[in-house]
């Protein structure tokens, strides 16, 4: 038996969804109003396990998984920009010292979490593992990366 403990994590950050091989026109017609530089509330929940509980009978204390989810993700994301590689905007901005993160494919909510999920797994320590992340964009719209 497993047991699992989940924490809510919250941030505001700015992406553009842009493929660098297609036109602007076809990035229009793939991604709508997403092409366009835009910001979302984003609200992240972790879901950890542990076949063993520690002594005290916790799994993980919730303040060690902040300070590792808060690293590793949040302080990294908060009122960034997201841009993926070869994006034009990029050359744009290139001097502007805005805090910006470089992505190697877009900046889908799918893409944020599988790259959050690598981000804390390796991080986290040994006997303790990820069951799930969801990843909410907006409040109705959200990505699951489940074990």
């Amino acid at each position: 038996m497993r047991k699992t403990i989940t924490k809510e994590f919250n941030w505001d950050c700015a992406h553009r969804l842009w493929t660098p091989a297609k036109t602007e026109e076809e990035n229009k017609d793939i991604f709508g109003l997403c092409s366009n530089i835009h910001g979302h509330t984003y609200k992240m929940f972790v879901t950890i396990s542990s076949q063993k509980q520690q002594k005290n009978g916790m799994i993980m204390n919730f303040k060690n998984l902040k300070q590792i989810v808060k690293k590793r993700v949040v302080d990294e994301q908060d009122h960034c920009l997201n841009l993926t590689h070869g994006d034009p905007l990029i050359h744009t901005l290139a001097d502007s010292n805005l805090k910006i993160s470089l992505w190697p494919d877009e900046t889908t909510c799918e893409n944020q979490v599988e790259y959050f999920w690598n981000q804390i797994e390796q991080n986290i320590p040994l006997g303790i593992r990820i069951e799930e992340i969801k990843l909410y964009e907006t409040p109705t719209s959200f990505a699951t990366l489940t074990r």
